[in-house]
């Protein structure tokens, strides 16, 4: 699967700072942040769709989803991760 140069970015941004909040793409109603960033929502499914990201938590007030990183998605940002593990 071939990513776009705004999936690689996000993934890119996301792998960089999984420990910590600007890590959490955060999608409630079609709208999304990574961050201070919006991010289109196709380009949420997109990611969701070749499972790169996974769902962290369900905001049980509002609505919210809050995304992570997975080793999957690791893996496009870092080819060579899934052989040195």
């Amino acid at each position: 699967m071939r990513l776009t140069t705004r999936q690689r970015e996000i993934l890119e941004i996301m792998a960089r700072h999984q420990d910590d909040d600007e890590g959490e793409l955060v999608y409630e109603r079609g709208v999304a942040y990574l961050g201070d960033d919006r991010v289109a929502a196709r380009t949420v499914f997109a990611l969701l769709r070749i499972c790169a990201i996974s769902l962290e938590r369900d905001s049980e007030v509002g609505g919210f989803e809050r995304y992570r990183i997975n080793e999957t998605g690791q893996s496009y940002v870092d080819p060579g991760r899934e052989k040195r593990s």
